[in-house]
């Protein structure tokens, strides 16, 4: 009996130490990524004491108040055929910290040289975004095994074809932009099912159902934006000044509805491929499914549109603008590209429901 919990307690052990392994990755490549300095060209310098100099207070027109301080930093040089140089370097940061920050003992900073002088340019952070990733993939890892390694490739490859598809549109000046970020979307889609999902009749449905939803539902808001003459939609601010608004403003809908509605898709035609009923209780079943996931996905869409907005809406108002014209020109965009997408993810569930429920048949009239 004592074995017995013995042996019992080594496998808990065993189990319970595995998941260290991405605080453990995390603190080894971090540590490591603090002596990379010599593979930069760019020069590198750690802080090794910061004196305050000078603070302000200054107040704007709308009674904003801001608090600026102007740092005397003492660093050494890291790279570079002066490795080992003491410099005084000087760093100003506010405390809204919208484009600065404070700089402290240990950390890295980039440096501009202008002849004998240098300048502070950026914090350097490869070792705290290295230590995140190596931590986030060991974890993924440990979660869900070989398919790690399908997922990866896929990100690899729709990264790659999104790239390819940037360089082609630059090329191009625009011409047939719209269908070639088309193009791109049904690539996402299939490389996307064909790694997760696998060369199956259910990769097809997946497939079929997340593009034919997409369109509808892009097709559909068009639709009404051209019957209300765009009215209060404002394509001229600022995220879209540069080119083409209205051709960015789909293209973006197209690519940002279509990760909710190929997860809603494949988890709707996983499940109808797994029931033994007849046609008509596997389509109900996909609707009822449906009906469950469709709520939460809107919901998280419109909060990540929310999280998106929020400092700029919060930056309109301090600034005293109306929060009728707030809404209306900070997110006026990001609720029209909500509701299209809530119009693919709701017009999702019928054709994934439908789709699978005959492929599901199909497939079981061969066997």
């Amino acid at each position: 009996m004592i074995s017995s919990n013995k042996i019992m307690l080594g496998k808990f052990s065993r189990r319970w130490w595995r998941w260290g392994w991405p605080i453990l990755t995390f603190i080894v490549v971090f540590a490591g990524l603090q002596f990379d300095a010599r593979w930069y060209r760019q020069p590198i310098a750690r802080v090794q004491t910061v004196q305050t100099t000078r603070v302000s207070h200054p107040v704007d027109n709308f009674e904003n108040r801001d608090r600026i301080v102007t740092q005397k930093v003492h660093a050494v040089l890291l790279n570079t055929q002066h490795r080992g140089r003491q410099l005084t370097l000087h760093n100003t940061y506010s405390a809204s910290g919208a484009e600065d920050a404070p700089l402290a003992k240990g950390q890295q900073v980039f440096l501009a040289r202008s002849g004998r002088h240098y300048t502070i340019t950026n914090i350097k952070r490869d070792a705290i975004l290295g230590a995140l990733i190596s931590a986030t993939l060991v974890l993924l890892g440990l979660i869900v095994g070989r398919h790690l390694w399908l997922t990866l490739a896929s990100i690899t490859a729709n990264a790659l074809l999104f790239i390819l598809a940037l360089h082609v549109e630059i090329a191009s000046h625009q011409v047939l932009a719209f269908l070639l970020f088309s193009a791109v979307a049904v690539g996402f889609t299939v490389i996307t099912t064909l790694f997760v999902v696998g060369a199956k009749p259910l990769a097809a449905v997946v497939a079929g159902a997340t593009m034919l939803a997409t369109a509808l539902g892009v097709s559909l808001g068009y639709g009404i934006f051209v019957w209300t003459n765009y009215q209060d939609l404002h394509l001229e601010t600022v995220k879209y000044v540069t080119q083409a608004p209205q051709l960015l403003f789909f293209v973006q809908i197209i690519i940002g509805s279509l990760g909710a509605v190929l997860d809603e898709s494949s988890d709707i035609a996983v499940a109808i491929f797994q029931l033994n009923s007849g046609a008509k209780a596997r389509f109900q079943a996909g609707m009822a499914i449906g009906r469950n996931v469709m709520g939460p996905l809107i919901a998280v869409l419109f909060m990540i549109f929310i999280a998106e907005t929020f400092a700029e809406g919060v930056l309109w108002l301090r600034n005293g603008n109306a929060i009728s014209q707030t809404v209306v020109w900070v997110m006026g965009l990001g609720f029209a590209q909500s509701l299209i997408s809530a119009f693919g993810i709701v017009l999702t569930v019928p054709l994934t429901s439908g789709l699978a429920a005959l492929a599901a048949r199909w497939q079981g009239r061969q066997r």
